[in-house]
């Protein structure tokens, strides 16, 4: 009882850090009051992962590992230096001239150029390391309860966002400041990374209808109910898609229903999985109809900009060459403000300021050095392990569970190709979304109390070295008289010319000693 109370607490923090996330993690700078908040929130989990560490678990240590090494990258960064080391570092000699004007000696100083920018990047990887770590010690059917959680988030956010354009540009339901104010943004300050929430949204919540319960072949109102609230979330989501007008959003909403088609790919899920299709393929069809009608014409405007007005390519090259320039240490975690604007050509200037290199391995090279470097690859490779365990073969029927695992794998995948062109895991929300994710890649832990009905728990009253606890005996009483009750046949047959058989005692079977008629009797051969 103690260790099922435990596990529904950590479920509950996790659910507190990720609504927290989706709903104030939208911004795009550190340092709002929101990000102060949303830190705050995952200090419970983190006391109670520490407090509780629960059963040994030994799938996911390599992926533990990485947030070890996640944080420790700022931390190093951090580190104040002697002068006689961080002079020799790269971009510093206008910080030594400056000193040097004003007749001061030189301090210690960090490798990062901006010591408290690194600072308010290594504070906003707490929560989605806490709900990461939480998610891992997590049973299946809590992980199943957090993907509907995120579900019903993503739907708020777009009748949020829907009510953003029903009122124009001056909605106060717009929460930031700077943000797009003709299109849906939901909780999010930017409509691209409104866009990342939906499709993974979608997602998961494919998964759901590829699972739903079938009864044959006819369904009864309780499952076609379940199929018709199935399709409507599968619309209300791409239809928030489309009134986001996000092209990365557009085509990775694409890659996401392909991906959803393919869930019960390499499996047993039969003709369950072909009709949940047809229901993902009607959603479809049925969102383009009201795009046609609705929000059409406002894509096609978007798609006739010019890509490079949003001057990627530039942003990219001005931030490779600053990269390479602050090799192999890098300027400091969050410093790419500061250091673009150093590397930034006569013919850049703009009226607004490069907030970010819309390219996040771009500038996680520009930040980390070679760290970023050696810390992606490993990523990838925990990654590539964890989806071919989730996308292998198998034999069984398939599984809401092994559905949401390929789930979270295609997620990190279109998060990471949209991470290209855009930086949506510099948002606190998505970045939750990713870790979360991530945990869905780990094996649940075998024992999961807050998984298991009554009937599990019964059989499972057994101790370690394989003696009983209290109760169990009584478990094993009942199974063997319902054995005992299966195993018996009816009395012999009495054939003619054979000697019949003495007649049974009334305490060993029960009308044993009555001579029913002939005709009564069931042939042995058809028992």
């Amino acid at each position: 009882m103690a260790e099922r109370v435990r596990g529904t607490v950590i479920f509950w923090l996790c659910a507190v850090v990720l609504v927290t996330s989706l709903l104030l993690g939208g911004g795009t700078r550190a340092g709002f009051l929101s990000d102060v908040l949303l830190q705050l929130s995952a200090i419970p989990l983190f006391i109670a992962l520490l407090w509780d560490r629960g059963p040994p678990q030994r799938s996911g240590r390599f992926a533990v590992a990485l947030c070890a090494l996640m944080v420790l990258i700022p931390a190093i960064q951090l580190v104040p230096l002697p002068p006689t080391l961080w002079t020799q570092l790269a971009m510093r000699d206008e910080i030594v001239a400056t000193f040097k004007l004003t007749h001061h000696t030189l301090p210690w100083m960090p490798v990062s150029v901006s010591p408290m920018a690194t600072w308010l990047s290594a504070l906003s990887l707490l929560p989605p390391i806490a709900l990461f770590l939480g998610t891992r010690r997590l049973g299946p059917d809590a992980r199943r309860r957090l993907s509907l959680v995120l579900i019903v988030v993503g739907l708020l956010g777009v009748l949020l966002g829907l009510l953003q354009i029903a009122q124009g540009a001056a909605s106060p339901l717009r929460f930031y400041a700077f943000t797009n104010s003709s299109e849906a943004v939901g909780f999010f300050a930017n409509r691209n990374h409104f866009a990342a929430l939906l499709y993974s949204a979608l997602l998961f919540a494919g998964a759901w209808v590829l699972n739903l319960p079938s009864k044959g072949p006819g369904l009864d109102a309780r499952g076609v109910g379940l199929r018709l609230l199935g399709a409507t979330v599968l619309i209300t989501l791409i239809a928030g898609e489309l009134a986001a007008r996000s092209r990365a959003g557009l085509g990775l909403t694409m890659l996401a229903l392909v991906g959803i088609a393919l869930l019960p790919a390499f499996g047993a899920g039969g003709r369950q999985g072909l009709s949940a299709t047809r229901i993902i393929a009607a959603a479809a069809l049925l969102s383009l109809l009201l795009a046609t009608q609705f929000v059409l014409y406002r894509i096609f405007e978007r798609f006739d900009l010019d890509p490079l007005d949003d001057a990627r390519i530039d942003l990219a090259t001005t931030t490779i060459q600053a990269a390479k320039a602050l090799m192999p240490w890098g300027s400091g975690l969050g410093t790419f403000v500061p250091v673009y604007q150093l590397f930034e050509r006569r013919d850049e200037l703009a009226p607004s300021y490069a907030n970010h290199a819309h390219n996040d391995f771009l500038e996680l090279w520009l930040e980390t050095g070679v760290f970023g470097f050696l810390l992606t690859g490993l990523f990838v490779l925990w990654f590539m392990a964890r989806s071919f365990e989730a996308w292998r073969p198998y034999n069984h029927a398939h599984s809401l569970d092994r559905s949401l695992a390929r789930a979270a794998s295609l997620v990190i995948l279109l998060l990471c190709l949209h991470s290209f062109v855009d930086y949506p895991l510099r948002t606190g929300a998505m970045m939750a979304v990713f870790a979360f994710s991530c945990a869905l890649l780990v094996k649940a832990p075998e024992r999961a109390p807050e998984d298991k009905s009554g009937t599990d728990r019964g059989n499972d009253r057994v101790s370690k070295h394989g003696g009983t606890l209290p109760g169990a005996e009584n478990d094993k009483a009942s199974a063997a008289t319902q054995a005992h009750l299966k195993t018996q046949q009816p009395p012999p047959e009495t054939r003619p010319g054979t000697r019949a058989s003495a007649p049974a005692k009334p305490h060993e079977t029960w009308g044993g000693d009555i001579a029913w008629p002939e005709a009564w009797r069931k042939p042995s051969g058809n028992e």
